[in-house]
């Protein structure tokens, strides 16, 4: 086709067609058989369309294909000079920003509430060392078990050993001073946790595929643990002041039972229409009572709990019993030293339940933060705290006066499990995780007034548990993966 432009200029001349230079060679029309430039869309002369071509209804923009080619050059050349500048390679980027917890915000620092990096994509997770505040606190010894993995420790009365269950079936006793082996015993199932009672037996829960409660006697390790059957998946058991009498509860059963030991004769049970995760002995209208703490499932999502409240000397056994609501997910909880509060988390709900039972029952409920899964009492109970999974954080409520949270403490990693010092001055936090089995490290120690973390201790990966002496100078923390026992000493 020939340029636009100059068929303009020829048609503007003379109609008479002139022979073209040989440097514009002309061919014939194809209908007058004038001389026309070779691709001309009409002849000048006879006016005809050549090549069959038809004028267009609207006209065409000139110029269309070099504008088009121009910008795109512009956007090109505008793309590259960026891309330049910039000098970023394929595959490289900046560094991913480490989030915080909850409650560490420092100026330039995430939001509060963010959550931290995956536990589960780091090839070893570990607690990095903190600044102690309290220098007193220290390992003074570690020691390993062996070839299982422990699931729980405890300290026998005396603070002189420790008990330890493991993955294998076994329960063992070790000397703090060298970590010699005291004594080890078969048990039927593996010990989750493990529960201390009247000084002087041991109880051994195996909460999923077992039936029965093993007591060991540990006056009497050459015998064999006495069986408490209990029903399918074993929850909980507590020592009644009798110095006698224990109640255990299980899940699938839905059984509250009552026996006598050293013998584990069953005294009493009573069936609920719900299972109970958790039992409390606290102390209503003057009187002992057992609290059982548990709810109902539907679609594997809890469905509301109650808190059932029975005096465990009437006839029949749970005749007084009375359904109080505690929200939809409850956790363990703790009891006040006079038994007549009970604080526990609601974990679906995010908040906390303080309950008092003494008589006619008062609840306050306290919103904490993400993922509460324990809770306990501090400083004579005027402070309550949460340990919050999902934050890694630990919520202080203020229990004495205004019945609010008051503070948020950042810890070093999700927390699993704590126990407080008999005192209630001391708060040790197990920072395991909460997989199964635990992959995290480490242990914070929360205490003082207002509470706070005050030290915070490195561990052997998988810090699955964690116990206190009866004196509370002393706390003893289980690594599953290390197979090890720390002792940290005041």
């Amino acid at each position: 086709m020939g340029d636009p432009v100059s068929d303009n200029q020829s048609m503007s001349g003379s109609a008479t067609a002139q022979p073209g230079p040989v440097s514009d060679p002309r061919i014939p029309c194809p209908s007058c058989k004038a001389p026309i430039i070779e691709g001309a869309r009409k002849c000048r002369a006879c006016k005809a369309w050549l090549g069959g071509q038809q004028p267009s209804t609207s006209p065409t923009p000139r110029r269309t294909g070099r504008v088009t080619v121009t910008v795109l050059a512009t956007v090109v050349a505008a793309t590259l000079a960026l891309l330049g500048k910039n000098e970023s390679s394929v595959g490289e980027a900046p560094p991913l920003t480490v989030l915080q917890p909850e409650g560490s915000a420092p100026p330039t620092a995430p939001r509060p509430g963010s959550i931290g990096p995956d536990e589960a994509d780091q090839a070893e997770p570990s607690l990095p060392l903190a600044v102690k505040v309290d220098e007193r606190w220290k390992v003074v010894r570690e020691f390993r078990v062996g070839d299982f993995h422990p699931l729980d420790v405890a300290f026998n009365p005396s603070g002189a050993s420790v008990y330890v269950s493991g993955d294998d079936a076994s329960l063992r006793e070790y000397k703090l001073k060298n970590g010699d082996l005291l004594h080890k015993a078969s048990v039927p199932a593996q010990g989750d946790h493990i529960r201390v009672l009247f000084d002087r037996y041991v109880a051994v829960l195996r909460h999923e595929d077992a039936a029965r409660i093993p007591v060991m006697d540990t006056t009497a390790w050459d015998r064999d643990p006495v069986l408490l059957e209990v029903g399918r998946n074993p929850d909980d058991i507590v020592a009644l002041p009798d110095g006698k009498s224990v109640v255990a509860t299980s899940g699938k059963s839905k059984r509250v039972t009552r026996f006598e030991l050293p013998t584990g004769a069953r005294v009493a049970n009573i069936t609920l229409p719900h299972g109970s995760g958790q039992l409390y002995v606290v102390q209503a209208n003057g009187r002992t009572h057992i609290g059982a703490l548990g709810g109902l499932m539907h679609g594997n999502r809890p469905a509301g709990a109650w808190l059932d409240l029975f005096d465990p000397e009437e006839t029949p056994f749970g005749a007084t019993r009375r359904s109080i609501p505690a929200g939809r997910d409850p956790r363990a909880g703790a009891v006040s030293m006079d038994g007549g509060s009970l604080l526990f988390p609601d974990r679906m709900s995010n908040t906390a339940f303080y309950m008092s039972v003494t008589g006619v029952t008062q609840s306050h409920q306290l919103t904490v933060s993400g993922g509460p899964t324990r809770a306990f009492l501090l400083d004579d109970d005027r402070y309550g705290i949460t340990l919050n999974a999902d934050a890694r954080t630990a919520s202080v409520l203020d229990l004495a006066t205004s019945k609010s949270v008051i503070g948020t403490l950042p810890l070093r990693g999700v927390p699993c499990g704590g126990v407080t010092s008999p005192d209630r001055k001391t708060l040790f936090v197990a920072l395991g995780g909460e997989e199964r089995p635990p992959t995290g490290s480490g242990v914070d120690i929360i205490s003082g007034d207002p509470p706070k973390v005050v030290a915070s201790i490195p561990t052997g990966r998988g810090a699955c548990a964690v116990a206190v002496s009866k004196d509370g100078r002393k706390a003893a923390v289980a690594s599953y993966h290390d197979r090890s026992i720390i002792i940290i000493e005041l």
